[in-house]
């Protein structure tokens, strides 16, 4: 697993919590981590433990870690001619990153390579930083913002290769990636945003510029997601992952599919790795029109979406 962060470093060299913390640098740091897919891996599920080593037949683990420099991981990205640019949201650990990275990656059984950018979500150790959601949801916003340089230097010199590049994209992870990407040179293929925790004003005043750079775009939301409400009442205005029509881009409700914890309640708002969106995802990486892909049809309601993922 290709790893870009700027995330600030500590301790001894390891692809884990401990070096990989909450605060942020400068300079990106480029890494390869080799991940253990465990033995009776379910599609979608992200099989972690609290041990400090855990049985890497049973559970993601990181086995090791080699650093690289900005050169040597793009030329490793595109080596393959396509690359997935995964980029994660608000209150992910660097670990949890890698692991749902490694997962998307095994699930879709994609050919090509996989690069995490990892962004210094999450909260410092301790029991008041766990508990003040408000708090830590401040500062990974602003954390965001301050990840956008680094993403749209990497995200440019990443697209100036021959490699075919996409890019999946999770809740606040679209702080980072859109702003940076629209006033970019960058050029992708398929942008692919999940459940955006984006305000919708800024986001259709940015999509006319996304359109020209990427090839299709494509959005899952979601009216369900209660993430989303919460944050909506922080920020004070609509977000885009809660549905809403925007010209040039194929906005998909996956509310119908969407499993909220123990079948009721919950946040609504995991439901990026999936086996129900990576089925689509896998078909919207092989350019299928979204009038043409399984399990997707056209909204017969008037309201936030054009299209529904059926189960």
């Amino acid at each position: 697993m290709l790893v870009v962060t700027n995330r600030a470093t500590s301790r001894t060299p390891a692809c884990s919590d401990s070096y990989f913390g909450v605060t942020g640098q400068r300079n990106p740091t480029y890494v390869a981590c080799t991940v253990s897919v465990p033995k009776k891996h379910s599609i979608g599920a992200l099989d972690e433990s609290d041990e400090r080593v855990p049985d890497p037949q049973a559970f993601f683990f990181p086995t090791r870690m080699e650093t690289l420099d900005e050169q040597q991981l793009i030329a490793r990205a595109s080596a393959a001619q396509e690359t997935i640019v995964f980029v994660h949201g608000f209150n992910v650990s660097f670990s949890e990153a890698v692991h749902r990275a490694a997962q998307i990656k095994y699930d879709l059984k994609f050919p090509g390579s996989v690069v995490l950018f990892s962004w210094p979500a999450g909260a410092e150790e301790g029991f008041l930083s766990t508990i003040d959601i408000s708090g830590t949801y401040k500062a990974n916003k602003l954390m965001a913002e301050l990840a956008r340089p680094a993403f749209s230097s990497f995200i440019t010199r990443l697209t100036d290769t021959r490699a075919r590049v996409h890019l999946i994209v999770h809740s606040m992870g679209h702080e980072v990636v859109l702003p940076a990407l629209a006033s970019s040179s960058a050029r992708v293929d398929q942008l692919i945003l999940n459940a955006p925790d984006f305000a919708l004003d800024d986001f259709q005043r940015l999509a006319p510029a996304l359109s020209k750079i990427s090839r299709r775009i494509t959005l899952y939301c979601s009216p369900g997601d209660n993430a989303l409400v919460a944050s909506e009442r922080v920020n004070s205005n609509r977000r885009v992952g809660r549905c809403s029509r925007v010209p040039g881009v194929d906005v998909i409700n996956v509310n119908e599919v969407d499993t909220p914890v123990l079948g009721f309640g919950g946040l609504g708002h995991g439901y990026y790795s999936g086996r129900a969106i990576l089925t689509d995802v896998h078909q919207v990486l092989l350019g299928v029109d979204v009038r043409r892909r399984l399990f997707v049809r056209t909204s017969s309601e008037y309201g936030g979406e054009d299209y529904v993922l059926r189960k």
